[in-house]
């Protein structure tokens, strides 16, 4: 059954990430396909414009002179000069600006002088108002070439249109960029929704099943201990085998003890468990003492170094870190080979960066870099048994309770593997 449930649960986060993976392509590629599509309006608009703006500045440039001489046609061209949205300069045949309107900057054809007319070179404008316009429209030419105004009936060149395109055209290029950011940040924000819910489900079915676990412990644990009470009470003195009988009575109420604690730490799970400041290394080694005592009923041939240096006490709750020490030490277990190896429990304290750390170390049989992306991904196992949530929950118990780190510190496939576990001093 565990290859089969580890496969399903492969399989189902594979699905998932394939569904995430075409939702991002089909939003990647609507977001392409929008973006040329406002590109090709913005040309077509921008075409059209241009259309415009030569027309209306031809319209101009044929009309500005005999407006001169008829007063009809000069209201008529007032008002088309008045709906221009685009910036427009009328310069002599010199090119110097007679007159101009929508420029990006301030300044009146009214407080030029005739004086200023007169003595303005093209070639080589004047810092005054009139210079300004007349650099203006060089820099217009540079992008369209300007019109000339005629006489009508012959072709004398009377003066000059300058014309750019208009505000809308101009901020329409922005619109393709702001899609895509608006787009792209949709994308972040589904992701993380997505993210989210993914989470808040993995936590609700862990918690659901933590409470279960503790609740389906509680009855046999309290009928365990009433059946060794029991045998205790009913030994004979001085009989060996009843003295035998109280020793094996007196390891299993340790060993229910424990389970009692066990209980309590799926009962924490989902709540916010309460912590105290203590001495880390105590807690460390009561840990392991408890492994060691089982170490044959678990595996052979291993060998648990513990090496502590002095750290300042740390804020834990000490049945939780217990619970993560023990997966930790679980999983260089099932590390090792069969003939054994080393487990190291070592501990570091660094004063600069506020953190205590715990390195669990074994030369079993180390892991990939696929592994070790996904080590701490509930429902992962690399074995034929167990739900593969054990180094979840410890990150979880690490991270969110503790307000530490718990990550793959070194592995290289075939020397072993550290897991580092960083709790604050603060």
């Amino acid at each position: 059954m565990g290859p089969i449930r580890r496969s399903r649960v492969d399989a189902e986060h594979i699905a998932g990430m394939r569904t995430r993976g075409w939702v991002f392509v089909a939003v990647s590629v609507l977001a392409v396909f929008i973006f040329l599509y406002t590109n090709s309006i913005i040309r077509r608009l921008e075409d059209q414009s241009a259309t415009l703006s030569r027309s209306i500045a031809g319209l101009c440039a044929t009309a500005t002179y005999a407006a001169r001489e008829d007063e009809e046609l000069s209201v008529v061209f007032g008002e088309l000069i008045e709906s221009i949205n685009f910036p427009i300069i009328i310069s002599d045949v010199r090119g110097v600006p007679i007159t101009w309107r929508n420029l990006p900057f301030e300044a009146d054809p009214e407080d030029a002088t005739h004086e200023d007319y007169i003595t303005a070179d093209p070639l080589d404008p004047p810092d005054t108002p009139l210079g300004d316009v007349m650099r203006f429209g060089a820099e217009l030419d540079r992008r369209r070439s300007a019109m000339q105004m005629t006489h009508l009936g012959d072709d004398t060149v009377l003066g000059y249109i300058h014309y750019g395109e208009s505000n809308m055209i101009r901020e329409m290029r922005f619109v393709p960029a702001i899609e895509i950011a608006a787009f792209g940040v949709l994308l972040v924000l589904g992701l993380l929704g997505f993210r989210n819910a993914k989470i808040a489900e993995l936590r609700s079915i862990w918690v659901g099943l933590a409470k279960e676990t503790a609740h389906q412990l509680g009855t046999p644990i309290s009928s365990l201990m009433g059946w060794t009470e029991l045998l205790r009470e009913n030994a004979c003195e001085g009989c060996g085998s009843c003295v035998e009988a109280d020793r094996y009575a007196a390891e299993m109420q340790t060993d229910l003890a424990r389970l009692e604690k066990i209980s309590l730490r799926f009962n924490q799970i989902g709540s916010i468990p309460k912590t105290q400041r203590q001495d880390l290394v105590v807690v460390l080694r009561d840990s392991v003492d408890y492994l060691r005592r089982r170490l044959p009923s678990l595996t052979q041939h291993v060998e648990i170094v513990e090496q502590y240096d002095d750290v300042p006490l740390v804020d834990v709750n000490r049945e939780l870190v217990e619970w993560v020490i023990e997966n930790l030490v679980k999983n260089s277990l099932e590390a090792l080979p069969p003939e054994g190896g080393r487990i190291e429990i070592t501990t570091e304290h660094s004063p600069k960066d506020g953190f205590v750390r715990v390195l669990v170390t074994d030369d079993g049989k180390g892991m990939t870099q696929a592994d070790r992306r996904r080590v701490f991904l509930p429902g992962f196992s690399t074995k034929r048994k167990g739900w593969g949530l054990g180094l979840a929950l410890a990150r979880r118990i690490v991270e969110e309770y503790h307000k530490g780190r718990l990550y793959v510190g070194w592995s290289e496939v075939g020397k072993g593997t550290t897991f580092v576990i960083c709790l604050p001093t603060t």
